[in-house]
């Protein structure tokens, strides 16, 4: 209740509703482009661009919010090559499509087994090369560590700092 002056009490008016939305700019953003050799490092920057723009969990989860999920399928069908596209943009959501890229480019179960061995040995002989230096070895390493992580095989930060002392 709020005076008018006159000492006549009036009853105050409800506020009107107000809905905010937050524009999330996709289409002027430069996407990392998926090669045939760089999933590992494409999944992970684009992870880290779908989250900055709260659109992650749209791709991991799911989503009900119409505009998310095309915001985050725009994203996606802009950082994949032409080919692409249409296969995707066919998927009824942006986790379908992400899910579909993934199976693409890691494989299938057996052959993600046998990456992961192959990593592991890589891993397992690991060594200093002539006349490298010690932050290109940690950057090879790290690699590595990152690419085996794809493929299932966690590498934990004590060993991975007993490998590089070693």
């Amino acid at each position: 209740e709020l005076g008018d002056g006159s000492g006549t009490v009036v009853a105050a008016q409800p506020l009107p509703e107000v809905v905010v939305r937050t524009v999330r700019e996709v289409s002027g953003t430069t996407w990392p482009t998926l090669t045939r050799t760089n999933y590992g490092e494409w999944s992970v920057t684009m992870k880290v661009k779908l989250r900055a723009r709260r659109l992650w969990n749209a791709v991991d989860k799911g989503t009900d919010v119409e505009e998310d999920d095309m915001s985050a399928m725009e994203a996606i069908l802009a950082a994949v090559p032409a080919e692409y596209r249409e296969p995707l943009g066919t998927k009824s959501s942006a986790k379908e499509a992400w899910e579909a890229i993934a199976a693409m480019r890691v494989g299938s179960d057996r052959a993600k087994k046998a990456t992961a061995q192959l990593l592991k040995q890589e891993y397992a002989n690991l060594k200093f090369k002539d006349g490298e230096t010690v932050e290109d070895f940690s950057l090879r390493l790290q690699t590595l560590i990152s690419k085996l992580k794809s493929h299932g095989v966690t590498i934990d930060e004590e060993e991975a700092v007993s490998k590089f002392l070693h």
